[in-house]
């Protein structure tokens, strides 16, 4: 079972878990109280809160997400601190120095792989084949490449999430609107006017809910961000200034 699974059986958990909790905070307050109204503004009038119910698995699973990848991006981020290119000020490399880099990358990389070690593997593996700097440069630039725009196809389904959550609050808005003015005509009777008003505030808690949690939602996406775009720009520059820049061929 991958992780994408598994965070989607949490989320409806966690989902189904809110929902139970909501209604008994609801049905066990005094109506009309303060707490009460909390509880029918997070989902806890059931089944009108049907449409939080499903902002909370949207919201669970992109969180999930986001907790995943920057777990990825900090296991990635701690190969910058293994010293894995001589680091000391004026060290030239010779073809040679390449080579047993090279090879030290390929043992490091059956026990520690990462996307540092593969960019120094594959920048020394270019120039060893044809002693050009500029290609392993070259081969330096594709890989970053390549990188960022694999964890950036992972964060675009988190941001896609992240306009899920809104547009279920305006498709609840929506639809609270509607089914209130469905009883419009009610309106003159004890009950037609507690439908209406169920309805609307219906209508307005999903809108309510869904904003909040995608202004937490795209915070905690917008430094998951941050720090995967210092990942590739940190992995780049270690390598050009510690192996390209560093590279004398005769």
């Amino acid at each position: 079972m991958n992780n994408k699974t598994v965070n989607l059986l949490i989320s409806i958990f966690v989902a189904m878990l809110m929902g139970v909790l909501l209604f008994f905070w609801y049905s066990n307050s005094t109506p009309g109280s303060t707490s009460q109204l909390v509880a029918e503004l997070l989902g806890g009038n059931m089944p009108h809160g049907t449409i939080q119910m499903m902002t909370y698995a949207l919201f669970t699973y992109a969180m999930l997400d986001i907790f995943r990848l920057r777990s990825e991006i900090n296991q990635q981020s701690f190969s910058l601190r293994l010293n894995l290119l001589p680091e000391k000020e004026q060290y030239v490399l010779s073809p040679d120095d390449v080579n047993n880099i090279k090879l030290k990358m390929v043992e490091l990389e059956k026990s520690h792989p990462s996307l540092l070690i593969d960019i120094i593997k594959k920048a020394c593996t270019k120039f060893r084949a044809n002693k050009s700097v500029s290609e392993a440069l070259h081969v330096v630039n594709t890989q970053t490449e390549i990188n960022t725009k694999r964890f950036d196809s992972e964060l675009n389904l988190i941001k896609y999430m992240g306009w899920a959550v809104q547009t279920l609050g305006l498709v609840g808005t929506v639809m609270g609107l509607t089914f209130a003015l469905s009883f419009a005509g009610e309106i003159v009777t004890q009950a037609g006017i507690k439908k209406v008003t169920t309805y609307l505030g219906s209508a307005f808690s999903t809108t309510l809910v869904s904003v909040a949690l995608s202004i937490v939602l795209m915070y905690f996406f917008t430094i998951l961000q941050n720090k995967n775009d210092k990942l590739h720009t940190d992995n780049e520059s270690y390598v050009l200034e510690n192996l390209i820049n560093r590279i004398y061929n005769r």
